[in-house]
This record gives C-alpha cells, structure tokens and sequence, in this order.
C-alpha cells in the first residue's frame, strides 16, 4: 500500500478491478432506482388523476356556463323582438311575464305577474313579440289570468289582410296550439298563406294585429262551407315575455272605468 501510494504499482490492477465490480454496483442500486421510478410514476399517475378531475369539472362548469350564456342570448333576442313589437303598436303597451299556466287541461289559461294594482282589466288584449296572445279574463291585485286565443270558447274577429275577407277564429279542442274558420263559403277568396289580423269589430282588440296564417283549407264534395286551420302567429307555447295594450283615453270602445283604471295604473 505504501509503494503503491508512492509510486502507483497497483493502478492498472485498481482499474480493471474497479471494471469487474461495476456491474455490482449496478445491480445493487437497481432496488433505489425501481423504487425512485415507481414511485414517481405513482405520483406522476395521482397527478394526471387529478388535474384530469380538475380538468372534467372545469368542462363541466363552462358547459353549464355556455348553457346560460345560449339561453341569456336566446332571452335577449326575445326581449329585442318584444321591443319592436312595442315600438309598432299604436295603443300603450306595458311588459309582462309569464308566470304559470292552468292546470286544467279543459282550458288554455295563463297566469300573468301582473293585476289590478298595475292597471289591468278585464277584456285586455294580450301580445307578444309575434301577434295576438289572447285577453284577460280574471284579475287580482298581483297577477291575472290570460285565456289564450287558441282555447275552444274563445272568438276572435279576424280579417284577411289581402282582401279583407272577414271570419271568426276560434280555439280548437283537438289541437293544442290552432285556430279554425268555421262556416266559410267555399267560394271564400282565402287560400294556404294568407295572413290573419284582428278586424276590431268587437270593440275589444285593437285593428291590425297578427292573429294567425292560413295553413290548410278544407272543403268536401258539394259542401257549402270550408274549414280552414289557421297556426297562431304568436308563440303560444314559447313566449314568456308579453305586452298588455292599454288603450288611450279617446279610444271609444274602451269603457271608462276600465280606461281610467288603465290609465292611474301607469301613472
């Protein structure tokens, strides 16, 4: 040992010894590597679990955003359509919302969130951003309720807006959103197409307002009258927002409790 620190004997030895025990220094450090391996493979593997958890929930959760966003658009295309049908109409027109609908399947009525402390009456006929809804016929001091167009005992004069052919539109009880012109001449100037206004003839509804489109006409063999389907121009099953026409104080087919009630509601 003292020659070989001096003068470097056993160098060469030293080198092919250390050659021949490296591979047992392999073998003995294979069990820390296994282990280092392994056990950043576990963790590597809990991690990908969980950032793929994290990353499910945020998918979740921008979905359920993406929904509200589509139905805050949707919601606000509808309120730009109400807000030109409001721009058009001649008579005051104040939003309301669909609150319920009645459980009764023998009638087509909804609720509505507003009443008589707001002004609304009886007889008051109610839009949405498409045409004529129907008309109030129960009112509370909160809500009231809306007897939609499209139910079997309600009529509405209606006239064709090509030739002005008059007619009644009434609900029917096989369908849940039509309308029918019952008694027509089959010699009736009306065809698939035609649109549909209130004539105003019942001093009720306002003249000029879509009520429906002519969908299907039909006559049999030597019939005298025709039955024409009519499809609702309004939403009748969509619309959630509506406008309730308060008529002006010169307008005569308003009766004046009626009209100043209107009036003293949207003071």
């Amino acid at each position: 040992m003292f020659a070989d620190s001096r003068f470097d004997y056993l160098g060469r030895v030293r080198y092919y010894t250390a050659i021949a025990v490296t591979p047992l220094h392999l073998v003995a450090d294979l069990p820390s590597r296994f282990a280092t391996a392994f056990g950043g493979l576990f963790v590597e593997r809990r991690q990908l679990a969980e950032e793929n958890s994290r990353l499910r929930e945020e998918v979740l959760r921008l979905q359920f955003e993406l929904q509200k966003f589509d139905h805050l658009s949707a919601e606000n295309q509808r309120l730009n359509d109400l807000l030109k049908a409001s721009a058009i109409v001649d008579d005051v027109a104040v939003r309301a919302q669909l609150i319920g609908e009645s459980p009764d399947p023998f009638t087509k009525r909804v609720l509505l969130n507003k009443g008589s402390r707001e002004g609304v009456f009886v007889g008051q006929p109610v839009l949405d951003a498409y045409g004529l809804l129907g008309q109030i016929v129960e009112v509370q001091p909160l809500t009231s309720w809306v007897l939609l167009i499209t139910d079997p005992q309600h009529a509405t004069p209606v006239q064709v807006n090509r030739n002005g052919v008059r007619a009644i539109a009434t609900g029917t009880p096989d369908s849940l959103h039509g309308l029918s012109l019952e008694n027509i001449a089959t010699s009736a100037d009306i065809v698939v197409g035609d649109v549909l206004v209130t004539s105003g003839l019942d001093q009720r509804f306002p003249v000029g307002y879509p009520v429906g489109v002519v969908a299907e006409v039909l006559t049999g063999n030597g019939a005298t009258f025709a039955r024409i389907l009519v499809n609702p121009t309004a939403q009748i099953d969509r619309s959630r927002n509506v406008l309730l026409l308060f008529r002006g104080p010169t307008t005569e087919s308003s009766p004046l409790p009626e009209r100043e009630k209107a009036l003293e509601g949207l003071q």
